[in-house]
């Protein structure tokens, strides 16, 4: 499977991913919901009258949550609700990156201006080109929790507790994350060295970096 995509986030989010980021849930027409995972696969037919089943929105996840079924059914809608709600940081984030990004570039130009001659351009000789010093700043909003997102947060990370403690594999980096997110430090840091060797990386490196130094928002990353 083809995970690239133009943005990673540490909580799993993926903007502009080549694989879906929903865990899965599907609605159907007569209003259940349904993980796919659940589903039975039959044989083709030429014709069929079973009802068609849609992603569901993430205005409807709060509502999947209250009708959940079973945990697998509650951790896929709050794995879901986690994300949804942090994408109002994501755009604060952007927002602010660039800003600063924009800054830093104008401070390198006016330092480093095009000084080539006509005859320079004549023999095509290129102007100075822009790359981000190493030493430039690099900053971010500060990431409050609302009420809902802790409610949720907490919720999820109980019942992923209790799934490791049952020896239910497979969502070790998100236990770390939501602990990390929620400021609960020291609880993030046990799970995260509980990590198997194979899942350790990229995405696990920064969340312990951001865990030492005690940082709780969610952070953009490039694979």
């Amino acid at each position: 499977m083809n995970f690239s995509a133009f943005e990673y986030w540490t909580d799993g989010w993926r903007e502009y991913s080549l694989m879906p980021n929903d865990e899965g849930i599907r609605r159907c027409t007569c209003g259940q919901f349904v993980l796919l995972k659940d589903m039975v696969a039959v044989d083709a037919a030429d014709s069929s009258e079973l009802p068609y089943m849609d992603r569901v929105p993430d205005e409807l996840l709060p509502e999947c949550i209250s009708k959940a079924a079973s945990e697998e059914m509650e951790v896929a809608a709050r794995l879901g609700y986690w994300r949804h709600l942090n994408h109002e940081y994501r755009q604060a984030y952007r927002q602010h990156r660039d800003a600063e990004e924009a800054t830093t570039k104008a401070v390198w130009e006016a330092a480093n201006p095009d000084r080539r001659t006509w005859w320079d351009k004549l023999r095509r000789q290129k102007p100075p080109s822009y790359s981000r010093p190493v030493d430039s700043p690099f900053t971010y909003p500060a990431f409050e929790a609302t009420d809902a997102q802790l409610e949720n947060m907490k919720l999820l990370s109980a019942i992923l507790q209790k799934w490791g403690f049952a020896s239910r594999p497979g969502y070790t980096m998100e236990l770390a994350e939501l602990y990390r997110e929620q400021g609960r430090f020291d609880e993030s840091q046990k799970v995260i060295l509980t990590l198997d060797q194979r899942d350790v990386g990229v995405t696990s490196n920064l969340i312990g970096k951001l865990i030492k130094e005690k940082q709780s928002a969610p952070m953009r990353y490039r694979m």
